[in-house]
């Protein structure tokens, strides 16, 4: 089940170990079933649900990883979606000027997929205050586990393994995006595959390149730092199963994104 939530809510959201952490909502934009949700994360975590007597006086949380050159450091954040049930709004607070200048600021957002995103995040930033030595050894084995299934994948990468993969299987785009982008990648693929047996290094080249082509003409603005990343380093796995490199971005220095 799910609710709505106004602007200046004071919301007690439920933590998975029983916790509770408060956002201060500054903006809620219907958009169907579904609304758009700008807050500041208040400073605390509660054992019980709060009352508003509570958490008036409670200050804006400030991002312990600092912030940006001229970028506000209190923890601001949005998420789409729907509000689950039990995110209780205990009260209200109106915003000053300034809170609502800052709202409005774009920079600095943290931005979460949906609300159980939100309440996955709340949860990990009190495991990191109050829990912080199991929470890295948790990172830990995770980062070691990533490692090794990486390694394993290098380790018996060919071009036929790569035309099966599924990827970007985890990607916030459209359905179509998350199409285009798997057949413009697929097609090279296959065609590199073609040319496994007689193809020259100029041909191989041509089709790598047209990769990047096809991606500028995608673009819309999905293609932002960590797909960036992700699409450089699948032409440069493919330029390497077939005798190329993209040292220097030789092969996707064309790309507009």
């Amino acid at each position: 089940m799910a609710h709505s939530i106004d602007a200046h809510a004071l919301v007690a959201i439920p933590l998975p170990n029983g916790k509770h952490a408060v956002i201060w909502m500054m903006d809620a934009t219907p958009i169907g079933t579904r609304a758009s949700y700008t807050f500041f994360v208040l400073d605390g975590f509660w054992d019980d649900v709060p009352r508003e007597a509570d958490v008036a006086r409670a200050r804006v949380y400030r991002k312990r990883e600092g912030a940006l050159p001229g970028e506000d450091d209190r923890w601001k954040a949005w998420f789409q979606g729907r509000a689950p049930r039990d995110f209780a709004v205990v009260g209200r607070r109106k915003p000053r000027a300034a809170e609502r200048a800052a709202a409005a600021d774009d920079s600095g957002t943290m931005i979460f997929q949906d609300a159980e995103h939100l309440r996955s995040g709340l949860h990990r930033e009190w495991r990191w205050l109050h829990d912080r030595e199991a929470l890295e050894a948790e990172w830990a084995r995770a980062s070691d586990a990533r490692a090794r299934k990486r390694k394993a994948r290098r380790d018996g990468l060919t071009l036929g393994k790569m035309s099966r993969e599924k990827t970007f299987a985890e990607a916030r785009w459209s359905p179509r995006i998350v199409r285009e982008v798997r057949r413009i990648f697929r097609d090279a693929t296959r065609a590199l595959i073609d040319l496994e047996a007689a193809g020259t290094a100029r041909q191989r080249t041509t089709i790598l390149k047209r990769i990047v082509t096809e991606l500028n003409a995608l673009d819309d603005g999905f293609i932002e730092t960590p797909e960036r990343e992700a699409f450089v380093a699948r032409i440069a796995e493919l330029a390497a199963l077939v005798g190329l490199s993209n040292e220097d971005e030789k092969l996707t220095g064309d790309r507009d994104w």
